[in-house]
C-alpha cells in the first residue's frame, strides 16, 4: 500500500506524456487557425537544436 501511495502523481500535475500530447494538440490547432486566416505559426526550435542561442540583431 506504501509503494503504491509514492509512486502516484498528483491529479494537478499531468505525466510528461500527456503535456507532450497536450502540445501537439494546441500545435496544430495554432495551425488550423493560422490557415484559416492566412498567418503563418512561428516555428519554435526542435530538440536538437541549442535554446539558450540568441539571435542577432544588425543595428
Amino acid at each position: 500500500m506504501a509503494q503504491t501511495a509514492k509512486n502516484r502523481q498528483p491529479a494537478l500535475m499531468p505525466s510528461p506524456k500527456a503535456l507532450e500530447k497536450a502540445l501537439a494538440q494546441s500545435a496544430q490547432q495554432a495551425q488550423r487557425m493560422a490557415d484559416a486566416f492566412g498567418l503563418t505559426v512561428p516555428m519554435a526550435p526542435t530538440k536538437g537544436v541549442a535554446r539558450d542561442v540568441k539571435p542577432t540583431t544588425t543595428a
